[in-house]
């Protein structure tokens, strides 16, 4: 059962404060916007996303948390979620930056 402090009493987390609410008052639906290695470039990206007021959570794809335990990082990558009212929005500014999305 999820409560306050999420599900089985493990506390929510990386959830930014901004994060907008559905009109039923829960937390929206995060919505996939890019796939990146770990590291600098996955920073930069959730940084301008976020500078431009888009809340953003990463989450490590697949065996991502185990491999990174084990590896320091996971082949995978991690994975920018923001909310899906937003979605259309930061992938218009990931196409817009010079060697974004669009030039993969």
């Amino acid at each position: 059962m999820e409560n306050d402090q999420g599900v089985w009493g493990h506390a929510r987390r990386g959830m930014p404060e901004n994060w907008p609410l559905d009109e039923t008052g829960k937390p929206e639906q995060p919505a996939l916007v890019t796939n990146l290695p770990e590291g600098s470039l996955a920073d930069m990206t959730a940084n301008m996303l976020e500078a431009y007021d888009i809340p953003v959570v990463r989450i490590s794809q697949q065996d991502g948390t185990f491999a990174r335990v084990l590896f320091g990082s996971s082949a995978y990558g991690v994975g920018l979620f923001v909310p899906a009212s937003r979605q259309e929005e930061a992938r218009g500014l990931l196409e817009s930056v010079p060697g974004g999305e669009d030039e993969k």
